[in-house]
């Protein structure tokens, strides 16, 4: 009877709450694109793209909102039709884009100052053809890396002087570019790679100075596993960790995690940690499965057997708390589908082509580790038929009070779920993204997105199509809703349950 009357009342407890939305009605007379950067507390930037039907040229307007989602400064700027845009950086008092000319090696450089909207350019003779991975900014010059002639490279322009160098030691064969990762409190430029060596693997990191200078090289193989990908965690110049998702043999499937030391350029023995290890890693299954899976598992150890997983994991930028270090990861399937033959004889034989037509993500992981590297707790969300056509972060993690808010986009909807560590305090959740008005509801859902902000509140922006009614086609908008999530109110449910039992001496 308890149980029944106070179930109902958890949603009221802790949920998503949207306080307040910005819509932009969309032109009719041109095609455009909708961007959002998160400034933390100092609000959000807006941009949208946009090139008239009669005109060649981009127009491309920058809006900057505070946390009420009030506009405080607007800009715009004509890119050049010769130049198409490749990648933005976000810094932390200014936001640059890169544009390129093709078949050429000129590019452009904007930077974009939060406080006031001033525009600067910059131009640069760079490289022709560099397939471009990596874009950053520190102090006044630019990080531009990618792969030339099928080899890595790391470009470095400062916009002062409007000078070019490319760092050295790097334009190697059979290399792959893992991670351009920079230090701007002490200057340093750190090149993560992912090489093929004599049949092994070996994970690298070059450090250099601003001035591009190589100052340092730190090398990670093992015998037995892959270093797949890795993040620092600067302790101070000559000391860090380094942790990272890791593979058996030159692959891609993921294994487990691992955490290593670094001091100076001397990497200690890492720390493997099998996802059976994990104690919640497999809880997107269903229990049947996953009993299954787990015997299945505790066999083979007891045989001395090795096991294999064939995950692939998309790693986020780690986040940073006062007590901890919080790795999260995306586990992801490339989604196939079959097409026609291309060119068919007359003897028909089962030539089936494939297509890559997005991804599938099953699960995310969310892992802590402390100050020293070792792992204290793991929990799990579990994704149900979420699509991406591009690989990228679909699940939000953010920090509230003493928990975790995890959240994640789909068909209009926000699903969360709340963590304390490595227990699950309020299970999965939905919450529809609501119009500005309540005399409209919405027709239709295009490219939902969701991303932290600030605190407790969350972004949520896309297109909607809306109208009083489903007759009629409605309008279209570009929508930005700041949403939070109270989590006050977390255990009092219990509190109050236990309160209300026979017998219960306050």
């Amino acid at each position: 009877m308890l149980l029944l009357v106070f179930a109902p009342l958890w949603a009221a407890w802790a949920q998503l709450q949207q306080s307040d939305r910005l819509e932009i009605p969309t032109s009719s007379s041109s095609s455009e694109q909708f961007e959002v950067f998160s400034l933390g507390e100092r609000g959000i930037l807006s941009v949208i793209r946009g090139s008239e039907f009669s005109n060649r040229s981009e127009q491309w307007e920058f809006v900057k909102y505070d946390t009420t989602l009030k506009a405080l400064w607007r800009t715009s700027y004509k890119l050049d039709f010769r130049y198409i845009p490749v990648m933005a950086y976000k810094a932390e008092e200014s936001g640059y884009w890169l544009f390129a000319e093709p078949d050429t090696d000129r590019f452009l450089f904007l930077q974009l100052n939060y406080h006031d909207g001033s525009i600067d350019t910059y131009k640069g003779n760079l490289l022709s053809g560099v397939d471009v991975q990596h874009f950053k900014v520190i102090g006044s010059k630019a990080l531009v890396s990618g792969y030339y002639r099928s080899r890595p490279i790391v470009i470095v322009h400062s916009f002062f002087d409007h000078t070019t160098r490319v760092l050295p030691g790097l334009f190697e064969k059979n290399t792959e570019l893992n991670n351009v990762d920079i230090n701007e409190i002490d200057g340093y430029i750190n090149v993560i790679t992912y090489a093929y060596r004599k049949k092994n693997c070996v994970f690298e990191i070059k450090t250099y100075n601003y001035d591009g200078k190589l100052l340092k090289r730190t090398s990670l193989s093992d015998p037995r596993y892959s270093f797949i990908s890795g993040q620092i965690v600067p302790l101070n110049p000559d000391d860090s960790y380094l942790i990272g998702n890791y593979s058996v043999g030159c692959t891609q499937y993921s294994q487990g995690l691992y955490v290593t030391h670094i001091a100076h350029d001397t990497p200690e023995e890492p720390q493997f940690i099998e996802f059976s290890e994990l104690q919640n890693f497999f809880n997107y299954m269903k229990p049947k499965r996953r009993a299954r899976v787990l015997e299945k598992i505790g066999k083979r150890k007891s045989l001395g057997k090795e096991n294999r997983f064939r995950y692939r994991l998309l790693v986020h930028q780690l986040i940073q708390t006062e007590k901890e270090i919080v790795l999260v990861a995306e586990v992801y399937y490339p989604n196939q589908r079959s097409t026609s033959p291309v060119i068919s004889g007359g003897i028909s034989r089962p030539y089936v082509a494939r297509a890559l037509e997005g991804y599938r993500y099953t699960h995310a992981i969310v892992c802590g580790f402390d100050k020293s590297g070792k792992l204290i707790w793991d929990n799990t969300i579990t994704i149900k038929d979420l699509t991406s056509f591009d690989l990228q972060e679909m699940v939000q993690v953010t920090p509230v009070d003493d928990y975790f808010v995890l959240a994640y986009p789909q068909e209009g909807e926000i699903h969360t779920e709340v963590i304390s560590r490595n227990q699950v305090v309020v299970e999965t959740e939905k919450f529809k993204i609501n119009p500005k008005s309540e005399k409209e509801k919405v027709l239709n859902n295009e490219d939902g997105y969701l991303s932290p902000w600030y605190g407790q509140y969350f972004l949520a922006y896309g297109m909607h199509r809306i109208g009083p009614s489903s007759i009629g086609q409605g309008r279209e908008v570009f929508y930005v809703n700041k949403l939070t999530y109270k989590t006050d109110e977390i255990g009092k449910v219990e509190a109050k349950e236990e309160a209300s039992r026979p017998g219960h001496q306050p």
